[in-house]
Parts: structure tokens; sequence; C-alpha cells
């Protein structure tokens, strides 16, 4: 949604932390805010309009007065008890000065009886209770929010002090208008000491009395903001600080600085025991109490074992979050948390009116204690919500209330030890959106937690759920790694998975495998041409539903390398040596040229070219870490890192996840199209296109897309459209042709994206055979694309 807001300086409200692979349905659900947002612009505050399926099968809609009215004649019965309650709340003086007390701060725990006193309409009141109450009260399907605006020009500083006058310098300059002032206890720097890029930025505290603050300032132009950074730096002056970096307003520097605040959740993670859990916990207090709040909690985690548990949050809105470590494997450590809860909920709801929960879900670790924060009434009234809404108690039931108080210490989950690959995984589902398999099998996240569950069976069960897992954990995962891009653990699930599956390791004879593999294509080429392509597919599918190792020959097959990929003549003056790929030595382009087209582009640039000698034995290597040949994967990096040493010039591969491969095992590799957009200056390229559609690949993604990319697609299209939701395709080498329905998942809502396209581009061979299948239209390389483009 912020992606499209973009363009209008505008986004939602909310922000949290999870904002990248949150849902809006979650964000509503949770009454989700985040460190800019507070109460003001929180999803309770922008909502406008809903529509949300009741426990009755009605839907129940505000987006139009028609819908509302029909609403009103329908359940007048369930409305007249809304306002019912709200006649009880009202009349209650005792009771609303308390409710609005509880809601003057960031609150989540419970029900948003707020509604009561904000409005008068139960139309309205209905609307806002659904917001935050977790799926307990009926499902939320469309939702209208009011939208913010997103300013451009923004600057930040990172300041160290005594916690106290820290927080006391946040409620001076909060009347400025700042977009967020965000806290780092003692323990969360430490927490980041070895994070190499943010060094500089980091000093040593005296004891865990100090802490820092980040201050962010956003304006609508640079006069606005410059205005307030002066205004700001004239309180900052006042005070007792230890070290400030002063307001920076590069956006790269900005970048390095968030690395402060987001390093530490992972880094908290990463370094867990074995066996362990990740506990975030959420609360809020009156922004005064904080600095009070701190020090009572950090006596808390001394007395119960969690010394170097790191606090930090939101300073505007009073809320801070502190990230814990218990083993629920271990009684004794279970038996200390249950104690935990009940010394730290009575903490933050008595002594400090606090909320047990301010922007988190309650879910099943706080319902217990809704009871303890909210008292009898408050209680009452959300359980009569609940009776009211959820008669036979089927809508999440226990999330937000619950009548079993020890249900904190139940149907804890079991952080097995399976492999070093995933031991650290909190199962957070950060992973879940960049996966090709999220919408057919397993996420990562299900992978691995599937895998812990497994290692805690026996017999007959275990060998069932092992069988299962073959295909939805192994089969389909496409193992390039695109989850260890946004994991906040760094944790790759693709390696974990290829650890799975059985080895074949033996040497073979790698110019053959390919001589055959080409031989294969053509053999299927042929008979495309005599049956039809479409119909070879149909044939080969139903060989394939009896026959799993017999791969299916795609309508979209290209044909096979026509090329001679030799040299002519001596080798001595070339600049550049270029090693054909292994997928590219398979299959030819999509357009028929006169010359191999990564020698023409390279040669438009103005290089002298030469193909490294023997390249029909040449491989990255890659191809035999998939299949689990390791002899030969180690066997084939040795050999080609000696002849791209004795070859002449530096030495270009023509296909993105061979560079990455190559670069990863230490090969001097370079990706040809990292290579074209260095010197792109050097061809005369005109804007043929109107509308181009752009497939970034796993590895082109992960090594090296930057602005240089768009900038070069920029000089070939008007426009280049990058679909949503698509980042592995799911080809993954030959899954493709054995998995097809992998990328058929992965790629099933990419047509309507892509439909007024002319072309699609990517830069790996074997994802355009799936791309320009599914998305109907062609996908050619990023090479073919610029030689299209050249000025005739």
């Amino acid at each position: 949604a912020n992606k499209y807001l973009k363009v209008y300086k505008k986004q939602i409200g909310p922000d949290p932390g999870s904002i990248n692979t949150a849902k809006i349905g979650g964000i509503i659900a949770n009454n989700s805010s985040g460190m800019c947002c507070g109460t003001a612009k929180n999803s309770y505050a922008t909502i406008q309009s809903m529509r949300a399926i009741l426990s009755d099968g009605s839907v129940f809609d505000t987006h139009t007065e028609d819908s509302i009215n029909q609403f009103k004649q329908s359940h007048g019965e369930l409305l007249n008890a809304i306002s019912s309650i709200r006649e009880q709340v009202i009349n209650d003086t005792e009771l609303t000065q308390f409710i609005r007390k509880k809601f003057a701060i960031k609150n989540t725990s419970g029900y948003s009886i707020n509604s009561f006193l904000d409005f008068e309409d139960p139309i309205k009141i209905l609307e806002r209770l659904m917001i935050g109450s977790e799926g307990t009260l009926g499902f939320i399907s469309n939702v209208t929010l009011q939208s913010v605006p997103n300013y451009d020009y923004k600057a930040l500083n990172l300041v160290y002090g005594k916690l106290d006058d820290l927080i006391n310098l946040t409620v001076e300059i909060s009347k400025f208008g700042l977009s967020s002032v965000e806290l780092l206890d003692y323990f969360s720097i430490q927490s980041v000491r070895n994070e190499k890029s943010i060094q500089e930025y980091l000093i040593d505290l005296p004891s865990d009395d100090y802490a820092a603050i980040m201050i962010e300032v956003s304006c609508e132009n640079h006069d606005d903001l410059t205005k307030q950074i002066a205004q700001i730096d004239q309180v900052i002056a006042r005070y007792k600080i230890i070290k400030q970096f002063g307001f920076i307003q590069n956006a790269n520097v900005m970048a390095t600085l968030w690395k402060v605040r987001g390093g530490v959740l992972p880094t908290v993670a990463g370094e867990r025991p074995l066996g362990s859990s990740v506990l975030v916990e959420d609360v809020a207090v009156e922004i005064e109490r904080l600095a009070e709040l701190v020090k009572d909690i950090r006596k808390l985690f001394k007395n119960y074992g969690f010394d170097s548990a790191a606090i930090f949050g939101h300073v505007l809105a009073g809320n801070i979050h502190f990230v814990i470590t218990p083993n629920f494997n271990n009684p004794t450590e279970l038996e200390l948390y249950d104690k935990f809860m009940k010394e730290f909920t009575e903490l933050v709801a008595h002594k400090f009116n606090g909320s047990l929960k301010a922007e988190h879900g309650s879910g099943r670790n706080i319902s217990p204690f809704a009871l303890v924060e909210w008292g009898e009434k408050c209680w009452n009234i959300m359980w009569d919500i609940k009776h009211l809404l959820d008669k036979k108690n089927i809508f999440n039931p226990d999330v937000k209330l619950t009548k079993d108080y020890t249900l904190h210490m139940k149907h804890l989950k079991s952080f097995e030890s399976v492999d070093d690959e995933i031991n650290k995984c909190m199962e957070c589902g950060f992973c879940e959106p960049v996966c090709p398999s999220r919408k057919l099998t397993l996420t990562p996240r299900q992978r691995n937690s599937v895998a812990r569950k497994i290692v805690s069976l026996t017999g007959l069960e275990k060998e069932e759920w092992q069988k299962k897992y073959q295909y939805y954990g192994i089969d389909t995962c496409a193992t390039t790694g695109m989850c260890q891009t946004t994991c906040p653990v760094g944790i790759n699930t693709g390696k974990f998975i290829l650890k799975q599956k059985p080895s074949h390791n033996d040497i073979v004879n790698h110019a053959k495998e390919i001589k055959v593999a080409k031989s294969k294509v053509e053999v299927g080429n042929v008979a495309a041409k005599v049956i039809g392509k479409h119909n070879l597919e149909t044939v080969t599918k139903f060989a394939h539903s009896k026959v799993k190792a017999i791969p299916i020959y795609l309508s979209t097959m290209p044909r096979a390398q026509a090329h001679k990929l030799t040299n002519e003549g001596s080798s001595q003056n070339a600049e550049i040596c270029l090693v054909p790929a292994c997928p590219n030595r398979i299959f030819d382009s999509v357009q028929k040229y006169s010359e191999y087209p990564s020698k023409l582009i390279l040669e438009k640039i103005g290089f002298k070219v030469n193909y490294l000698a023997d390249n029909e034995k040449s491989c990255c290597g890659q191809m035999y870490r998939s299949s689990c040949n390791h002899i030969q994967e180690k066997a084939s990096i040795k050999q080609i890192h000696q002849q791209v040493n004795d070859a002449a010039g530096f030495a270009i591969i023509d296909n993105s996840s061979c560079a990455g491969f190559a670069k990863d095992s230490g090969v001097k590799l370079l990706d040809i199209n990292e290579f074209i957009c260095n010197n792109v200056d050097k061809l005369n390229l005109i804007q043929k296109y109107n509308k181009i559609a752009l497939h970034i690949d796993c590895s082109t993604a992960k090594h090296v897309f930057n602005a240089k990319y768009l900038e070069v697609l920029q000089k070939c299209a008007k426009e280049v459209v990058i679909p949503e939701g698509v980042k592995c395709c799911g080809f993954a080498g030959d899954k493709g042709f054995v998995v097809p329905e992998l990328n058929a998942s992965s790629l099933s809502h990419l047509a309507p994206q892509v439909k007024d396209c002319e072309v699609g581009v990517t830069f790996n061979r074997s994802c355009q055979i799936g791309l320009t299948k599914h998305a109907k239209i062609e996908y050619i390389s990023f090479v073919e694309l610029l030689l299209s483009c050249l000025q005739k």
C-alpha cells in the first residue's frame, strides 16, 4: 500500500516494524501503530470504513449508506445491545475516567472499549471494536484507511546520555512534532557492538544507567526541517549528554544509523541459547514515568535471570519493548517465567497504570492477565462484547480474553535442536513473502517448524511426517536462499533443505552432461515441430504424472544453442574472457543473432572478446550443489578457478545465478549484466519500448541489483514494471521441468500485472522459460533487450 501511496507523498498511518511483511488485515486486527504514528495515526484513528464477516455469517459493511441501513435492519438487536453497554459506560464516571486514562497511551490489550466514549452511533462503535480484536469478534475482509503525509525531508540524530536525562529531553522536545524518538538501553547497545557497519556510531557507556535515543524529524520542505532542527538543538544544548552525532540528512548514513535500532532483536535472537524461545514483550506508560519503569523492569530481569535482556522502544509514546529468551523445555525456567509474568504484569498494570500490550497482539500470553490490567468492570464489559458477537466462542478462543489464568504456561512451542542452519529461527515469518512455495506447500518458517516437530516424534508417526515432508518441505523448496535476504538472523532454509537430500558424490564428465542435456532439448524441439509444442507439453505432462522423474517439455522451451562457442584464431589480445554459462550452452537466445549475443554486446561496448578455452568443460559448480554432488561441485569450482586465472583479460560469465555462485565460491568471474551497467555509456541506446516488465531474479537481487540497472532499463523503455509479490519465480534451475507447480504457484498472479507490457526482461536464462509461460508475454535476457535497443 505504501509503495502505491508514495507517488502521492502519502502512506498509511500505522508503521509497525514488520511493515515490509505485514498484511493490512493483520495491521487492522492488531490495531498496529509503530515508531511514528503513536495513537493519533494508528489503525483505530485512521479507519474510514470496513467490511467484516460476523459469526452468524452476516456481512458488516460500513462502506455505503445502503449497506449500513441493511445491517441496522437485520441486526437491530445487536446494535441495541451495544448502545446499552455504552449507556452503562458513560453513566459510570469512575469507569469513564479510567478508560480515558487507559487509552491516553498506546493500548492493544483487551477490546477497544474507548469506542463507547468516542462515538454514539453503535455502527461506529462496532467498527472500532473490530479493530484490535485479533480475529476474536469477526473476520475483517476489507478496509478503507485515511492516508497520512509522507515527507521527503528527514533528519536523524543519535544521542547518548543518562536514561533520566534522555527521557526528560524527549518530553521537552515532543512539542516540536517529531516523527519518532527511539530508545536503546545499555544492553541494546551492547548487543549490536559487533556489527561492523555501525562501529563508528557506538560508544562505551559507563553503566546501565546510560542509554541512547534516536531522534527523527521529517518536514514538507527543507526550510521547515532546518528550523525544526535548530529548535531541537537549542534544547539538547541544555542537557548533559555524553555524545551526539548531530542531525544527519544523508539517506545512506541515516539507513546505517537505523541499523543500530534494527539490529537489536536479530542479534539477541541469534545469540540465544540453543532450545530457547524468543519472547518480545511490549508495554506502555506515561512518558514521564518511562525511566522509572525501565529501572523497575531491569530489577525484575536480574531477579529472574534475564540479566542481559535488551530494552528498546518508542519513547514519544512511552512504549518500550524487551526481549527475553526463556527455555520452555526446562521446567525450572518455565516456573520462573510464570512468576516473572505475574510480577511483571502487576508492576505495569498497578504501579504504573500502564498497558500490558501497547501495539503488539496480546495473544494467549497476555490474555490471562487481562483481569489484572482492566479490573472486574471492564473485564465483564469485554466478555459481554465477546458473547454478543461470538456466542459459540468459535473465533480465536482464549485470545484477548480467557478464564484460564495459566494459559501462558500451556501449549508452548518446543524449539528442538535440528540443525545449525535453522536452530536460531524464531519463526517470525519475515521470510514468507519472498518464498515461491508460500501458496503451494510450506514457507521457510513452516519448513523449520515442521522439521522441529519431526525431531520430537518417534515410530510410525515420525515416518508419516517424514514421508509428507519430502514433498511439502524438500521437493517444493527452490533452495535459492531468498529467505535469507529478509531473515532477521540470516537463516538460509534452502541450505538446510539441501542437507536433507541424498548425496550423489561422483566425478562426472561435465562436457558430456551438458551435451546430453542439449541433445534432449534438440530432440524435444524436433518433436515439438512434428506434433506441436502444446501437444508435446500435454504428452510429457501425462508421462510426468506417472513417473515424476520424467521432465515436462514446456510450450515455452527455447531452441537448443546453435552458436559455436569456440575461438577462431589467437586470443592473446583479448581484453575479456567470456565464459558461456551452462544454461546458455544448452538454450539459445529468443531472437536469432549472427553471433552469440553475449559476445556481440561486449564487442558493441568496444572490447575485444574471446571465449574461455575448453569452456565446454567449465562449470561454476552450482548445478552440482543443487544435485548434492559435492565432490563434483568442488572439482568444478577448482577447475574454473584455474581456468579463469590462466585466461587472458578479465573473465565474465553470462548468467546471473552462475555469477552469484562463483562470487560466493571465491572465483573471480564478473556478472555480464553488472558489467554492462557499468559501461552502458559506451552504447547508443534508443527508448524502443513504452512499457517493459522486469523480473529481478534471486541471484541478482542478492548480489548486484542497484539503481544503475533501472537507469539502464529506462533508457530502453518509458516505463519499467516490477510486479508485486514476485521475488523468486520458482523455476530454480531445472525444477520448472520436474516440479512445475512450484513455478506456476509463484507466478500465479504475474500475468494480470504485465498484460500491457510489450516484453519482459530478466538476467537468468532458466527464469525466462517459466516467466514467458506464466506471464503470457515473451521474456528476454537483459543482453537481448539492449541489443534490440541499439541505435542502428
